[in-house]
C-alpha cells in the first residue's frame, strides 16, 4: 500500500503528467470562464488542479497555505461567473492559482518552467477554440452584432413628416394630447394648447419628431 501511494505521488509529479495536468487545469477553467458549459468544463479544470495538488500532497510538499491560496483563486473565478467584473476578479484568480501551483512543487522553478510550458500550449488551444466557436463566446452577450437598418425593418422612429398640411378628425378630445384619425390613420396627436372636442375637424400644422402638433381645421381647409 505504501509502495502504491508513493508510485502514484510519483507518477503525478512527473514533470509530463504534472505538466499535462496544469494544460487541462487552465484550459478546462478558462474555457468555462469564456463559452459557460454549465460547470462540465471548469470541473474538467479542477480535476486537472486536484491532481496536480494530490500528486505532490502524496510526496509530501504540499501543504494548507499552498491549498489556501489556490482555493482563494477558485472562489474568485467562481466570484466572476455571478458578478462579472470586467475580468478583475478573473485576474486576481488567475494569479492566485497559479501561485498555488508554483508553492505547492518541490522546485519553484521547476513548477514556473512546468507552468509556462502550460500556459503556452493553453494559449493555442484557447486561440484555436475562439476561432473556431467565437458565436457562442461570452463576449457576445455585450456585443450588438445585427444592426438595426432600415433594410432590415429597423427604424428609429416612425416619420410623420408627410402628414403636414394633411386633415382628420379628433377621436378623442384633445387635453391638448389625444388622438385623431388622420388619413385613414389613427395618431396621436397634440395641439398647440387649445381644447379641442372630439369629432371636431383638425388639421396638421407640422411635425417634431414623433410629435405631431394639429390645429382645429377650418371648413375652407378640411376635406
Amino acid at each position: 500500500m505504501v509502495m502504491g501511494v508513493d508510485s502514484l505521488a510519483a507518477f503525478l509529479t512527473h514533470p509530463v503528467t504534472a505538466t499535462v495536468l496544469l494544460m487541462v487545469g487552465i484550459i478546462g477553467i478558462a474555457l468555462e470562464l469564456l463559452f459557460f458549459s454549465s460547470g462540465l468544463l471548469a470541473l474538467a479544470g479542477v480535476a486537472g488542479f486536484a491532481l496536480y495538488f494530490l500528486g505532490f500532497y502524496l510526496a509530501g510538499f504540499t501543504g494548507f497555505g499552498d491549498l489556501a491560496v489556490f482555493g482563494l483563486g477558485l472562489v474568485l473565478l467562481i466570484l466572476e461567473l455571478v458578478v462579472p467584473s470586467f475580468g478583475i476578479l478573473s485576474v486576481l484568480g488567475a494569479i492566485c492559482l497559479f501561485g498555488g501551483v508554483i508553492m505547492a512543487s518541490s522546485d519553484p522553478s521547476e513548477a514556473m518552467v512546468m507552468l509556462g510550458v502550460a500556459l503556452l500550449v493553453a494559449i493555442v488551444v484557447l486561440a484555436f477554440t475562439i476561432k473556431r466557436f467565437q458565436h457562442r463566446g461570452v463576449w457576445n452577450r455585450f456585443i450588438l452584432r445585427e444592426q438595426l437598418t432600415e433594410s432590415k425593418g429597423f427604424t428609429s422612429q416612425p416619420d410623420y413628416s408627410y402628414l403636414v398640411g394633411r386633415t382628420g378628425e379628433a377621436i378623442t378630445p384633445l387635453r391638448p394630447a389625444g388622438t385623431a384619425m388622420i388619413q385613414g390613420e389613427r395618431v396621436d396627436v397634440v395641439t398647440d394648447g387649445s381644447f379641442i372636442p372630439a369629432g371636431q375637424a383638425v388639421a396638421v400644422t407640422h411635425v417634431e419628431g414623433v410629435r405631431v402638433v394639429v390645429k382645429e381645421a377650418t371648413t375652407e381647409n378640411y376635406g
